[in-house]
């Protein structure tokens, strides 16, 4: 191709040394050949010589039309810009269907659209020329598929196909001397596919078929699809079974001759760059590798253990120092895990994590089986080898610390037996210091256990003695006239005035003492249902009999924290409470059939007790210092808070203890 400019460029400088143009062209003139061929491609020449020295402006003749000169051409282009190509292809194909002659298309769907586009906007009417068979676009990758055989196109299968589809557009051209230009991208589908091989035959095929058809063709190749240096000698083969090539457009887009020829010359320069940058890294790659050999023979004498281990944790590589510090041969030893010859796991577990945070670990210690039984412990100096952030394997250096480590523990039993001694003269002191510390403590533990206790009574009594009172205020809204919620009302109010003169007084209940749980909370649920307006039943036995204050005080106060939660968020109808007494347990049920909770928020609190507000949280606290057990349930028919507690004094003793 370069050659080719140079002619059309030599021509030139003698068209402006003489002022004159050649009229006629001589037929095997290699200049004008090459101009022709170029611009029927659609690659401009710029022969203008209107700026020459002589008479005047001398301008070279247009070509003679594009069959005159290559009726079975087979060019090849290459491209980087999609519209770059789709111009050119516009002006190849329009000019031989603007004479009235034939036009084949084998490409991609995109660029036969894009063709299309362009055709119509010179002006041609593209479906008519499709209808006359002037104009056939065919799909370059069904039409391949159509003689390709186990991966190479079939000479038989490939002349059945593109003869029958040149002889018909053949005689669908105009005028007496019907010709046919092809436009394939065939062959480019292969290369992408990386099947050079299919891709140089098909070319070959091509070449055979001209032999039989006359037809003019081009092929098109993106020139991206050659960016490697094993390329080279298939670009130059595809090159070779072509009659003419089409650079890429950063050569052809050039407005003149000097431009190209500057362009020629800088990718010469280029070229020869690139050729000394490569064997100047040919060299340093030679340099690199006896370094390498160098290290790697450093490493396998040094004194110490090395090792490498890659991203699965399996040892890579181990020097003969390492080998012999634990006693294994080499194929005992490589491919097996790390972890297997650490003693403890999580040692290993550690190890890693930190290799894996980047980090360069100094003085790791760690002990390490040997073969014959026995434990090394040794330091271990480690920094991982990274690269495009995946990690590729840890360098180890391993130093045996063994004897040092037998000295060490030997000088730490010698101290431990000086230091016994002190602390025997100190232990009386230290014992009544941690008397004094341990009174405090409780001290202070009493201090919160009353703290906390009473800030339960005042939101688990006095708050719900104000909750059924303002039920009470919400019923006498609607009725005034209700005498008897009057009554109840001011009944309220003086439990409240019991209740906070009682809580100076540890807030017991008095009902609670007056006649035991089951009646308190007789009493509870009557009054909670008529406050309410939800059906509440109690369901217990005659004859429990008193329980201990404490649980007496503590199951009734979940009770009432239970229905007020279950009027205050469940929306039901109606509730059910058991007391069940067992041998050596207490059972407390409260059901309703309201919406139920989240199964989110259910399963919060079942974890972490945690989520459900300070109602729940403190029957959880009550029923623990009890020694008892609280479990929730619900769904969406209703909710169940079943407490069970012991009721053997000597465990809840026990309990009350601990906390």
């Amino acid at each position: 191709m370069i050659n080719g400019i140079a002619l059309i460029h030599k021509s030139l400088q003698e068209c402006r040394r003489t002022g004159r143009v050649p009229l006629r062209r001589p037929s095997p003139n290699p200049v004008r050949t090459m101009a022709a061929s170029l611009r029927q491609q659609g690659v401009p020449t710029h022969m203008s010589t209107a700026n020459a020295p002589g008479p005047g402006p001398v301008t070279i003749p247009p070509v003679p039309a594009w069959y005159e000169n290559t009726e079975r051409a087979h060019v090849v282009q290459f491209y980087s810009d999609d519209e770059f190509l789709l111009n050119d292809l516009s002006r190849f194909i329009g000019t031989a269907l603007g004479a009235g002659d034939a036009a084949v298309v084998l490409c991609t769907k995109a660029h036969r659209l894009g063709l299309e586009r362009r055709l119509r906007a010179r002006g041609f009417d593209v479906p008519a020329a499709v209808r006359k068979g002037r104009y056939v676009p065919l799909d370059a990758a069904e039409t391949l598929q159509k003689f390709m055989l186990a991966g190479s196109p079939d000479p038989v299968g490939f002349n059945q196909v593109l003869s029958a589809v040149i002889t018909r557009a053949r005689a669908a051209a105009e005028g007496s001397n019907q010709r046919v230009v092809a436009f394939g991208e065939m062959v480019s589908l292969l290369w992408a596919e990386g099947n050079k091989d299919a891709a140089l035959r098909l070319e070959q095929l091509w070449n055979d078929l001209a032999e039989t058809e006359a037809f003019s063709l081009r092929c098109a190749y993106p020139l991206p699809g050659f960016n490697r240096t094993e390329h080279g000698d298939a670009f130059l083969q595809i090159c070779q079974q072509h009659s003419a090539v089409i650079p890429g457009e950063s050569y052809t887009s050039l407005e003149t001759e000097e431009e190209r020829f500057r362009s020629v010359t800088t990718l010469q320069q280029k070229a020869q760059a690139l050729e000394t940058e490569k064997a100047e890294r040919w060299h340093i790659q030679q340099s690199l590798q006896r370094r390498e050999a160098d290290l790697a023979e450093v490493l396998e004498n040094a004194v110490e253990g090395v090792q490498q281990v890659g991203p699965d944790g399996k040892v890579l590589w181990a020097n003969a120092a390492l080998l012999k510090l634990l006693g294994y041969q080499a194929d005992e030893y490589l491919g097996r895990s790390l972890r297997d010859f650490l003693t403890d796991a999580k040692v290993f577990e550690e190890f890693w994590q930190r290799l894996m945070q980047q980090e360069e670990l100094y003085d790791f210690p760690a002990e390490l089986h040997c073969r014959d039984g026995s434990t090394k412990s040794v330091l271990i100096h480690s920094n991982g080898l990274w690269e495009h952030g995946h990690f590729v394997h840890t360098r180890c250096f391993i130093r045996d610390v063994t004897e040092k480590m037998r000295m060490e523990q030997a000088l730490r039993e010698s101290e431990s037996r000086l230091r016994r001694s002190k602390e025997e003269l100190q232990s009386l002191v230290e014992e009544r210091t941690a008397a004094l510390r341990r009174l405090s403590a409780q001290v202070l533990s009493l201090q919160d256990l009353e703290r906390r206790r009473l800030a339960r009574e005042l939101h688990d009594s006095l708050g719900q003695y104000l909750v059924g009172l303002k039920l009470n205020v919400d019923v006498l809204r609607q009725d005034p006239q209700n005498q008897a919620m009057w009554e109840h009302s001011d009944e309220l109010l003086e439990r409240c005035i019991s209740e906070v003169r009682t809580l100076s007084y540890l807030l017991h209940p008095p009902m609670m003492d007056e006649a035991g749980l089951v009646s308190a909370a007789q009493w509870y649920v009557e009054g909670f249902g008529q406050r309410s307006g939800l059906k509440v039943s109690l369901h217990s036995p005659e004859d429990l009999g008193r329980l201990p204050d404490a649980m007496e005080v503590s199951l009734f106060r979940v009770l009432q924290e239970a229905l007020t939660n279950v009027h205050r968020h469940s929306r039901a109808s109606e509730a059910e409470v058991h007391i069940l007494p067992e041998s050596a347990h207490l059972t407390l049920q409260i059901k309703d059939n309201g919406r139920g909770m989240p199964p989110e928020t259910l399963r919060r609190f079942q974890e972490t007790g945690a989520g459900m507000g300070v109602g729940l949280t403190g029957m959880r606290e009550r029923v623990r210092e009890l020694g008892g057990t609280l479990e929730l349930k619900s769904s969406s028919t209703g909710t169940v808070l079943l407490v069970r507690v012991p009721t053997s004094r000597s465990r809840e003793s026990s309990r009350l203890k601990k906390i």
